[in-house]
């Protein structure tokens, strides 16, 4: 009887293995092949200043004039709503531009991804290549530049307050979840782009539209009510709205939602995973 037991919970053991497997390996991938990751990641950052005068001083110089560009239109020239909400002129240029660097962070990997694996064919045709590990560094590259203009947020938020912006500290946490999500759609992108290359040019296409279907100029609650729930179902707002309230209004991180988004963002990574590796049996042939 005990035998019989044993044998009869083999199949229930095996699939808990295959399961386990199936959820590890995304992260496994990236852990096992971590120094790789770096060496690409580092290339992949100087390469987007390469030949230029200053360098990497750019990933600084770009922030630093929008915060002046938005300073100046939205702090002199237009009036905005969250006047009234803040305590100073300064900090609302800082609210648009908080939600613009997160808006970027999104674009630049939805926009890259497609062109990515013709981007690195060399790499595709080397058998033993771990070419999963491109979208991370596609995402790890857009989330290096999205930290620099976070620090200089956290800078210009303490000037214009005099005081410590101590909610930076959970900025990280409140985005992590889109970083996730953007690996997944990283990898569904990078996919179908390397099949149809019209991808690209249809998601360049749309960013602007992108941009003005998400709450970076507005806030969510100016959304006439009967239309908030779909713009609730862009990937987008959640973290927007989240850290807007966090870095500038004192509100608290809706922790239930985040929870759920993370559900989402976990589905679309794996979903996105699952995708790729089905999908790039044959990169080969069309590189």
């Amino acid at each position: 009887m005990a035998c019989d037991a044993t044998h009869d919970n083999k199949p229930e053991t095996a699939a808990g293995r295959r399961l386990v497997n199936w959820l590890v390996t995304p992260l496994a991938s990236l852990v096992r092949n971590r120094n790789l990751f770096w060496q690409l990641l580092v290339r992949d950052v100087q390469s987007s200043v390469r030949g230029s005068a200053l360098g990497l001083a750019w990933i600084i110089i770009t922030p630093l004039v929008l915060v002046a560009i938005y300073t100046f239109v939205f702090g002199f020239v237009l009036k905005s709503a969250w006047f009234s909400e803040t305590e100073s002129s300064v900090v609302v240029p800082l609210i648009y531009f908080t939600g613009l660097m997160i808006f970027s962070f999104f674009m630049e990997i939805i926009t890259r991804a497609p062109e990515f694996i013709h981007s690195n064919r060399t790499y595709v045709t080397k058998i033993i290549f771990p070419i999963d590990i491109l979208d991370w560094v596609l995402v790890g590259a857009a989330a290096f530049k999205l930290a620099a203009a976070m620090i200089l947020l956290a800078v210009f938020l303490a000037l214009a307050t005099w005081e410590l912006p101590v909610a930076m500290l959970l900025a990280p946490i409140v985005i992590a979840p889109l970083a996730i999500l953007c690996v997944g759609l990283g990898w569904l992108f990078s996919a179908l782009g390397t099949y149809i290359r019209d991808i690209q040019q249809v998601l360049v296409t749309l960013g602007p539209v992108m941009m003005f279907v998400s709450p970076i100029f507005y806030d969510i609650n100016q959304v006439p009510e009967g239309l908030r729930p779909v713009f609730w179902f862009n990937p987008l707002t959640f973290i927007l709205e989240t850290l807007r309230g966090l870095l500038f209004f004192d509100r608290s991180v809706n922790w239930v939602a985040y929870g759920g988004y993370w559900l989402v963002a976990l589905t679309v990574f794996y979903c996105g995973y699952a995708f790729f590796q089905r999908a790039r049996r044959g990169f080969a042939d069309v590189v």
